[in-house]
């Protein structure tokens, strides 16, 4: 289960939500060790503000307390959008949009020893990240998350895998020299995908710009010449920067009929750097005819 810490990085309480009961105890907690860079103290996430073609640490404490030695595992991952709205997180960059310039994992580097953590019972250890800023201006905003799993023990053979217990994501934003960029979204594509198992069309829009949509609502439609139509709707999301963003519109096992089919497609959101209202509206014309 997932503990997120000040996701994103919109003002959210952070939010604790246990597998089984509320009584239920974490082995190990994090807590970000706060720069002079930072923004905001008052934030349980990293809001940094850095030069270019500069070279910095930041830090994470990491405790255990139970009464066990634990192992727990740190890795660093970029944002993306997921499908149907929403901010997720991955250590690969082959997959992300490619209007990002500046993936976090590109920036940031574990320091050694920052992997693999094993504590003692009731030990604490400071672990280290290393950001190497680009070297030229960048505007907006690069994001991403440091991120903590507990690991289990497999028994004599020595192994250890992921266990089903906690994990920890705490934000990391550095904030480029134009920190006022507004996000920007472009219509991409409609094909047709799986979501969950099922036949959908998936509309493909894009996050062009280096700044994140909060509070989101997205609304896409697809419905033939006088025919029924279908609907993909979701409220409160966020966006992360440059990044694309497929929104699954059902189509169940019902046959696609040939004919004229219309897509529409509405994102209204807020600007995260000022707040500000955002929104963009796509109507797009598809012809579906026979093989």
């Amino acid at each position: 289960m997932l503990l997120i810490l000040g996701l994103v990085f919109f003002g959210t309480v952070p939010q604790r939500v246990f597998a089984e009961n509320e009584s239920e105890k974490t082995d190990f907690e994090v807590q970000p060790v706060l720069p002079d860079a930072q923004t905001n103290t008052q934030l349980n996430y990293f809001d940094l503000v850095y030069l270019k073609d500069s070279t910095h640490t930041i830090q994470m404490r990491v405790q255990n307390f139970s009464d066990k030695n634990i192992t727990v595992a740190s890795d660093l991952r970029n944002a993306y959008t997921q499908d149907g709205g929403g901010i997720e997180f991955t250590p690969k960059t082959s997959d992300l949009d490619p209007s990002l310039k500046h993936p976090f994992t590109t920036v940031a580097t574990l320091d050694r020893g920052s992997a693999t953590i094993k504590l003692a019972p009731k030990q604490m250890k400071v672990i280290t990240a290393t950001i190497t800023m680009p070297k030229t201006n960048y505007d907006g905003m690069i994001y991403g998350d440091w991120h903590f799993i507990e690991r289990v023990d497999k028994g004599k053979s020595g192994s250890t895998a992921i266990g089903s217990n906690y994990a920890y994501s705490v934000g990391v934003v550095l904030r480029g020299q134009n920190y006022e960029v507004f996000p920007d979204v472009k219509y991409d594509e409609t094909k047709p995908i799986l979501f969950q198992k099922h036949p959908a069309l998936g509309v493909t829009l894009r996050n062009v710009e280096p700044m994140a949509i909060s509070q989101a609502k997205v609304d896409v439609s697809i419905g033939a010449d006088q025919g029924e139509v279908r609907t993909y709707q979701a409220s409160n999301v966020m966006i992360a920067p440059n990044s694309k963003m497929v929104f699954p519109v059902s189509w169940s096992y019902d046959e696609m009929k040939p004919g004229t089919y219309h897509i529409k497609a509405t994102i209204k959101g807020l600007s995260t750097y000022n707040r500000f209202p955002v929104n963009w509206t796509f109507k797009k014309i598809m012809k579906v005819t026979t093989s």
